[in-house]
């Protein structure tokens, strides 16, 4: 006996349903893909931004300890007169008449 093509089974309603779920998971994934797309540059540059604002607190706090170093060697030079001899002494060299200066050279291990 042979069949009618109104007797061939049809795709049943689960099929259609689980190829629907299936477009619906893909369209979402894509979605997704297209949004991390879209924020990855500006979450590169806020990482940019992020060392660059790092190197830059690094660099304040270096140049605020220079400052605190000068500012105290010029406190010292104009309320100290011992901190001004041993200046004059180490830098320029100077000494009291009559004394003798010996200077070891670090570089010399002889």
């Amino acid at each position: 006996m042979l069949t009618s093509p109104d007797n061939f089974d049809r795709p049943s309603d689960w099929l259609g349903s689980f190829f629907n779920k299936i477009l619906y998971l893909l369209v979402l994934v894509g979605v997704a893909i297209l949004i991390a797309c879209w924020f990855m540059p500006l979450a590169k540059e806020q990482q940019r931004q992020q060392r660059l604002l790092r190197d830059l607190t690094i660099q304040v706090e270096m140049e605020r300890a220079k400052y605190n170093k000068e500012s105290r060697k010029l406190t010292l030079l104009q309320n100290d007169p011992s901190y001004l001899e041993i200046l004059a002494r180490d830098k320029l060299d100077l000494m009291k008449p009559g004394e003798t200066i010996f200077r070891f050279d670090a570089n010399d291990h002889h």
